[in-house]
């Protein structure tokens, strides 16, 4: 499965509206987004920590607020022709790719279950939504707030008790960065009866070989090189 990793963030600026459209035109059947909270505790979709790499402003996310972030141009930095381009609310990018994606939700930090769980249900996709996230505590979180979501423990390394981590957290997918793929570690998980995702190969070569090795979600910048494997299944 193609998951348009924050949009197709390789022809627009990432986790933006026009990346979410973008992914949608080129066939992705998942979008996965970062959340993280404004300061006025509003989910907001934005990778860094701060605004200062993806917009025209300076700060933490966590110290400005919507009105601040609304101000900001997201675009330009990848294209003048994204100029104006702005940080979305999570209720917008939801609204975004609409139903006819998957969305997955990077949790980048703690947010309120009960928040996200009154937002996932405003759009009748709780159950259907993915949420991922590297911290086990914002998981486990989740997990007993909304047991039907389906959730993922992310790593950029491996240890061997990975799998059994998942297990204890409810996890049924483990996302793994493509540098410590193989098959041993892929077998260790099917054997816990979790799925295997990977981040972020960006090129047909390394799509096919991980792949090839069993993987079953390609969290990548590039969808479109999925896009005959995702109108197959």
């Amino acid at each position: 499965m193609a998951i348009a990793h924050r949009g197709a963030s390789a022809e627009a600026p990432e986790n933006t509206v026009a990346a979410f459209d973008e992914a949608m035109k080129l066939g992705a059947r998942a979008v996965e987004m970062d959340v993280r909270l404004c300061k006025d505790g509003i989910p907001v979709i934005l990778h860094d920590p701060t605004v200062d790499r993806t917009t025209n402003g300076t700060g933490a996310v966590a110290d400005l607020t919507r009105l601040d972030l609304l101000r900001l141009d997201a675009g330009s930095w990848k294209h003048p022709r994204f100029a104006g381009t702005r940080i979305p609310l999570l209720t917008e990018a939801l609204q975004a790719i609409s139903d006819d994606a998957i969305a997955v939700l990077e949790l980048k930090t703690q947010i309120d279950p009960n928040l996200l769980r009154r937002i996932l249900d405003e759009f009748a996709i709780r159950d259907a939504s993915i949420i991922l996230s590297f911290e086990q505590d914002i998981l486990k979180a989740i997990h007993k707030s909304m047991p039907h979501t389906a959730i993922g423990l992310l790593s950029d390394g491996w240890q061997p008790d990975l799998p059994d981590i998942c297990s204890t957290l409810g996890a049924s997918i483990l996302g793994l960065n493509t540098g410590v793929l193989n098959v041993e570690r892929i077998k260790s998980a099917r054997e816990r009866h979790l799925r295997v995702w990977t981040y972020t190969p960006n090129d047909a070569g390394s799509v096919a070989a991980c792949a090839a090795i069993g993987v079953e979600g390609i969290i990548t910048d590039h969808p479109e090189l999925i896009r005959p494997a995702a109108k197959r299944s």
